[in-house]
């Protein structure tokens, strides 16, 4: 019989051999072979978005070794873990193939199937044809390496072989174009903006600083996924292309005292643009003088936005695109197909994507005041050639409250959502000015981002008016004397005067919640 002591030794030795072969089996620090493939470093491989992919080794249907790490700093890889009898993955593949083939220079596909034979394949590519690669894993070491507990996984890998995105089970049409651009995005070469461009997008942080592309070469500033469907299809709302006008004295018929209108004085012009009838249409497109001009108006937020229609050198129309950006108007040109925010006035998807409309003063007023200040005034006819009620409002009810939609998530609790404002941009720092407090002020003197601006009330047209109060160099300070506008020099100006000889500012009124959307980090005039 061996001694007590020799089997504690014995024992306690087979404990420290099996310990030690723990160790040296899982040593975390140590390089190891994921699957059959290349040496890696366990600390940076792993199946998190983020993390260096599991490098594998499989033979192809043709039985040629395919190896992932081999494209590697050549082209971005989707492996889509796959079977025959998989009825969602039977769905996904002919779009992979689609991809796959539109995107051969920088990106590969490889099919992993999950344990099936290649007679079982060969008869399935007979019913859904594919060229990629289909990879056989008879052993499951790489459906184990990455946990494939379902079917279809997929995982969506960049150049760099960094998991970028992933999704375990079936993938919509949508889903696979989101996370196809998102994982091609930094493998296209990127567009520089002009200088101008850039500054003017800082304000908004969903706006990239440079032009992007889509899977198919679309070029982008604002990832569609931004923008979403108002409802009604392109030119379901439709753009009134031809208008026809009509003398103030006649309009007076149908359009009451406090009716709101777009007022627009251009080129020695005066026209009047009732909501009535901008409530149903958003886009006019009108020529004044054989120069065309494009008038807009967003009911969802106010705001109405005159623009000269220049697109690649070339006067075009616009037609509303059935889509909203931060619950706005999002118009489309019928050049390029490109969308453009109102607001913005910028091209964010398309091929015109990063050129920018020139914008045109136009004022919001009631059409007492506008007929008073110009008895000349053309006035838009009620005939447009469609059917609508142009005496019902139907966002009357979402103007009078304080619900805002369509993807916005307002927070900025400054103001009411629906409160106006008048806000001004320069390189992307933007500061908006209430209303009711420029009324009761009448004469406010602000520097904006080193800019030195008059905010002014026009009791004329009863609205804002805002303009860089410089003069030959020098800055202006004004006060008001006797309810008259006088400079730091001693002279008098009018609203008339200052349009002549100073530089009038792009503002336009917005409901305040579609001013801080679009600029979150806004300025709010304190009075």
């Amino acid at each position: 019989m061996m001694p007590k002591n020799n089997k504690n030794i014995i024992l306690g030795t087979i404990i420290v051999i099996i310990i030690a072969a723990i160790i040296i089996v899982q040593n975390p620090f140590k390089k190891t072979k994921s699957a059959t493939g290349e040496l890696q470093n366990n600390e940076n491989t792993g199946l998190d978005i983020g993390n260096l992919a599991p490098d594998f080794i499989l033979n192809s249907i043709g039985n040629k070794q395919v190896q992932l790490s081999s494209f590697r700093g050549k082209k971005a890889v989707i492996v889509n873990f796959w079977a025959t009898w998989c009825a969602p993955c039977r769905e996904e593949m002919p779009a992979f193939e689609e991809i796959f083939i539109k995107n051969k220079g920088r990106l590969i596909i490889l099919g992993v199937n999950l344990q099936e034979s290649n007679e079982a394949i060969g008869n399935f590519l007979e019913e859904i044809p594919v060229t990629y690669p289909l990879l056989l894993d008879p052993n499951k070491e790489v459906k184990e390496l990455y946990n494939v507990f379902t079917q279809p996984v997929t995982y969506f890998i960049n150049k760099d072989g960094i998991i970028v995105d992933k999704k375990f089970g079936p993938l919509t049409e949508q889903e696979i174009e989101e996370k196809l651009d998102r994982l091609l995005q930094s493998e296209k070469s990127s567009v520089q903006l002009d200088e101008s461009i850039a500054k003017k997008l800082k304000a908004n942080p969903e706006l990239e600083d440079k032009i992007r592309t889509l899977s198919d070469g679309t070029p982008y500033l604002l990832d569609p996924s931004k923008i979403l469907s108002g409802g009604p299809p392109k030119d379901g709302i439709p753009s009134l292309d031809d208008p026809k006008f009509q003398p103030a004295e006649e309009a007076d018929t149908w359009l009451k005292d406090d009716d709101l209108i777009l007022g627009l004085e251009y080129k020695g012009v005066a026209r009047a643009y009732p909501h009535r009838i901008l409530n149903w249409h958003e886009i006019v497109n009108d020529e004044i003088n054989g120069e065309r001009v494009l008038i807009t108006y967003c009911p969802l937020c106010r705001t109405g936005i005159a623009f000269k229609p220049i697109v690649n050198g070339q006067e075009v129309e616009f037609g509303t695109s059935g889509k909203l950006y931060n619950s706005e108007l999002v118009m489309y040109d019928r050049l390029t197909d490109s969308y453009w925010p109102q607001t913005l006035g910028i091209a964010v998807v398309g091929p015109a994507t990063g050129q920018i409309l020139e914008k045109i003063p136009l004022d919001t007023v009631r059409w007492e005041d506008w007929k008073k200040a110009h008895p000349d005034t053309e006035v838009l006819r009620k005939q447009t050639g469609f059917v609508r009620d142009y005496d019902r409002n139907p966002y009357s009810g979402i103007q009078n409250s304080d619900v805002v939609g369509f993807g916005v998530e307002f927070k900025d609790a400054r103001l009411k959502p629906k409160q106006i404002v008048y806000g001004v941009e320069f390189d992307g720092n933007a500061k908006a000015y209430e209303e009711n407090d420029v009324k009761n002020a009448k004469l406010i003197n602000d520097t904006v981002n080193g800019i030195p601006i008059a905010v002014v009330w026009d009791n004329n047209l009863n609205t804002v008016k805002i303009f860089k109060r410089t003069l030959n160099g020098k800055t202006l300070n004004f006060e008001l004397k006797n309810n008259k506008i006088i400079d730091n020099n001693g002279i008098e100006w009018t609203i008339e005067k200052m349009k002549n000889e100073l530089k009038i500012v792009d503002t336009f009124g917005h409901f305040w919640f579609a001013w801080a959307a679009f600029f979150p980090q806004t300025e709010l005039y304190k009075a």
